[in-house]
């Protein structure tokens, strides 16, 4: 069997899945992109074409104590490969939103093989998402005081520039909530969508720290912090290279960034450094060939 007849048939998988899981939860279940649920269609009847971009919805589900928001991003030949998802909700601090996605992630690694398993992962949120929720609201003010504890002691005079790698960064929903994170706390920097994906963020220690144990939370092929800056006792607004948080990309050929436009965008910013330690080589201020 080729390569697309096989994505061909995965992808029919999650057309099945979803319209099973449309039936079941027709106002909870939204999807991200119509057209990219148009493009599976249309590579499901013509197989020969590009591949499409992933599909990604959400479900809301109502808890007890409020209500979880599942995101869903598949990969083409998912069910064969995992699913990446991420759970959040209002209800939820900071701890028990990191502790439910650890857990949920367990759960899909012990997932049968090749079995489509997002009814499972939702029927599983629905058994114990109400758990986290009520160690939120206990835990909520113990949270805020070791906060204020560490804020102080801090003197938030400590900026942070975190450099972070991933694999790639494709999901709607990934990247819509890393700008809104970054906004939300503060930080500026940038995503660089697509593959390789990377994500700079720059501000108070601690804010960085958060986004940063936020996005770690989500599934991810691959993540790490690739270089970490400080500096104490300074001015935070000073230090600072980028005046806002934006999601950059220089796409070249099949989703690739182009790495010497990457290199001229951080030159100007006089973050050229970087790219070495982002990539283990020399940059260099050139057009790449797509």
């Amino acid at each position: 069997m080729s390569t697309n007849e096989k994505t061909r048939e995965n992808l029919m998988v999650q057309i099945y899945e979803l319209e099973a899981l449309e039936s079941v939860y027709p106002k909870e279940l939204v999807i991200a992109d119509h057209g990219t649920l148009a493009d599976i269609n249309d590579f499901i009847k013509n197989p020969a074409q590009e591949h499409p971009q992933r599909l990604e919805y959400s479900i809301e589900l109502p808890m007890n104590g409020g209500t979880i928001e599942l995101l869903v991003s598949l990969p083409a030949n998912y069910p064969e490969e995992k699913p990446e998802i991420y759970a959040r909700g209002s209800s939820l601090n900071r701890t028990q939103q990191l502790l439910l996605n650890q857990a949920l992630n367990n759960v899909v690694n012990h997932q049968e093989e090749h079995e489509p398993c997002i009814y499972m992962l939702i029927s599983w949120l629905q058994d114990n998402g109400d758990d986290y929720i009520v160690a939120s609201n206990v835990n909520q003010r113990k949270d805020y005081d070791i906060e204020d504890k560490r804020n102080k002691k801090a003197g938030s005079t400590i900026f942070a520039r975190y450099w972070i790698y991933s694999h790639h960064i494709y999901s709607k929903f990934k990247r819509r909530d890393i700008i809104a994170m970054a906004i939300e706390n503060s930080v500026t920097g940038f995503c660089l969508a697509g593959k390789p994906g990377i994500i700079c963020m720059e501000g108070i220690l601690e804010d960085c720290d958060y986004c940063w144990q936020k996005i770690k939370s989500m599934n991810w092929h691959k993540i790490l912090i690739k270089l970490l800056e400080k500096e104490e006792n300074c001015n935070i607004d000073n230090m600072r290279k980028f005046n806002d948080f934006q999601e950059i990309s220089f796409p070249s050929s099949e989703r690739h960034n182009n790495m010497g436009q990457l290199f001229k965008y951080l030159t100007e910013h006089k973050l050229q450094y970087a790219f070495k330690e982002l990539f283990g080589i020399e940059g260099k201020s050139i057009e790449l060939p797509g």
